[in-house]
């Protein structure tokens, strides 16, 4: 097809000959897919890059649909940058509560330039939001009378956080009013006693000398933070955008667009007809099959279910085309010829993992036997389709086979999302918060990631059965999970993701204590 020549969708094979701050913008536009050739395309240039690396992250860049912040805190780690320091500050001012061990790491090698800065933004937030400001300031390791005055003054504000604070610092100046306070905490308290007994402990031993502080506090692998290849978040793109990344230079980009429409059953009529132009003029297969995906959502449109039909049974066409009209032909499985259609290509090997593709989204019971033969099939797609297709065909005496794919970490998710749609339950509104529960403890523990992808699916369950969601409605505005509390509609996404995996050497400090206090790690066993 016809490539035009300017489009807002970057061509990775072009990185190299743009400017830093042009792939900064197309990526907080979602733009462009955060991959290893974004980064590298980036930090390879050095110390040319920092100027503009730290001019896009002081500016106001609230609007943008895409936070880039980890990954310029991650970039100016990887340079070294002596300049990032107002960046790392700004990025505390404006989300005080939520300092992470990425930014702690980034700031303490700093030392003794960070102090002024650090002191002035405390006051400025004051001791409410001051609490991981002080933490840094200790963490810093640099002896500073006015450091310990502020960690002592904190004692008093809340004293199991400033024993922490002042446990990291090591100052022998801090013992006296630790072990004051300390002789006033009742006995029942045996948590906070602990808290300051380890800061008592931790003010005799030697603090390190400057010389012996390094550089870099560890080793710093940029590269295991970002997929080798990523493609523009097509889930918070306009239509418009999404027409306009169909005529990308990269066929992969353009295949995820096409994709894209495929969950956006309202789309116009104007993409409907770009979608159709694909099928006719792109150049590769697979973005033609995805089209023809997208389109099957028109089915009932004139000449729709025709063309797609044609396609699928032109044997001329490129299989990844074929089989994407296979799928998009999916929902109208009760036509005798579509389904004839499915089970054909299901006897083709290379076309088996789309058959099985077609199987489960046609909700159609006259696949139930055969999908979960797929369950171990050793073709990656075939068995996540298998995994798919018992969840939405809700066959729920498999529910222990997939449950048992919780450990296999490249099916973890999927395997969530199929046990959430087919667990035996009864499907109601007052049931979801015990279904919610049982499937965070036999997951052994659920990330906000995961926890979100769960709710999805039960609403989803809840739709299938004629009802409305339940977690779509709920107040964004969540305070934390309580776990022990009755089983009422939760605030929101928030609310009911916080249980989290019990493995305490992953856990950040601002993450839920693994413990199940309620209270953040820093703040609980991470004392």
């Amino acid at each position: 097809m016809a490539v035009q020549t300017k489009n807002a969708f970057l061509d990775p094979a072009d990185f190299a000959s743009l400017s830093v701050y042009d792939l900064l913008v197309a990526a907080a536009r979602g733009h462009v897919g955060i991959d290893r050739h974004w980064v590298r395309a980036i930090v390879e240039r050095g110390e040319e890059a920092v100027e503009p690396l730290l001019r896009f992250g002081l500016e106001d860049r609230s609007s943008d649909p895409v936070n880039l912040e980890e990954d310029l805190i991650a970039m100016f780690r990887y340079l070294r940058s002596s300049k990032a320091l107002p960046f790392y500050i700004k990025c505390i001012r404006e989300a005080p509560d939520d300092v992470t061990d990425e930014l702690i790491d980034a700031i303490v090698p700093f030392g003794a330039e960070a102090v002024e800065p650090l002191l002035a933004l405390h006051e400025e937030l004051g001791e409410e939001e001051g609490s991981d400001v002080a933490f840094l300031l200790a963490a810093l390791g640099v002896q500073d009378e006015r450091i310990r005055k502020l960690l002592v003054d904190r004692l008093e504000f809340d004293a199991g956080d400033a024993a922490l604070a002042l446990g990291v610092y090591r100052d022998p100046g801090a013992k006296p009013a630790l072990e004051s306070m300390f002789a006033s905490i009742p006995e029942a308290e045996e948590q906070l006693r602990r808290e300051f007994a380890l800061a008592i402990e931790a003010c005799d031993e030697p603090r390190p000398e400057p010389a012996e502080v390094e550089v870099e506090p560890k080793a710093f692998d940029i590269w295991e933070l970002f997929p080798e290849d990523a493609v523009p978040p097509v889930e918070i793109l306009s239509e418009v955008e999404l027409r306009d990344m169909l005529a990308s230079p990269s066929a992969e980009y353009r295949r995820e667009a096409a994709l894209a429409f495929r969950n956006r059953t309202d789309y116009t009529p104007e993409s409907r007809d770009r979608l159709l132009l694909i099928t006719r003029e792109d150049s590769s297969g697979a973005v033609r099959g995805a089209a023809w995906e997208a389109l099957g959502e028109k089915l009932d449109e004139s000449g729709i279910r025709g063309a797609l039909k044609k396609a699928a049974g032109d044997e001329s066409r490129d299989m990844k085309e074929r089989t994407g009209a296979l799928v998009g032909l999916a929902q109208a499985s009760d036509d005798r010829t579509i389904a004839a259609l499915i089970w054909k290509f299901y006897e083709k090997p290379e076309a088996r993992a789309k058959a099985l593709e077609a199987m489960w989204r046609s909700f159609d019971k006259q696949f139930a036997e055969v999908l979960p033969k797929h369950l171990d099939d050793p073709d990656s797609d075939s068995r996540r389709a298998a995994i798919w297709g018992v969840g939405y065909l809700g066959l729920g005496s498999y529910a222990g086979k997939i449950e048992s794919m919780f450990n296999i970490e490249d099916l973890r998710a999927d395997a969530l999302f199929s046990y959430s749609l087919l667990a035996p339950s009864e499907v109601t509104h007052a049931r979801v918060p015990a279904l919610f529960r049982k499937i965070n403890e036999v997951a052994g523990g659920l990330t906000y990631g995961e926890a979100e992808l769960v709710q999805t699916a039960l609403d989803q369950r809840l739709v299938m059965h004629g009802l409305d969601p339940y977690f779509a409605n709920a107040d964004e505005d969540a305070e934390e999970w309580d776990e022990n509390a009755e089983p009422e509609k939760p605030a929101g996404r928030q609310a009911a993701a916080a249980p989290q995996v019990a493995d305490t050497s992953k856990a950040g400090r601002n993450d839920p204590c693994p413990c199940g206090s309620g209270k953040k790690y820093k703040k609980c066993h991470g004392a």
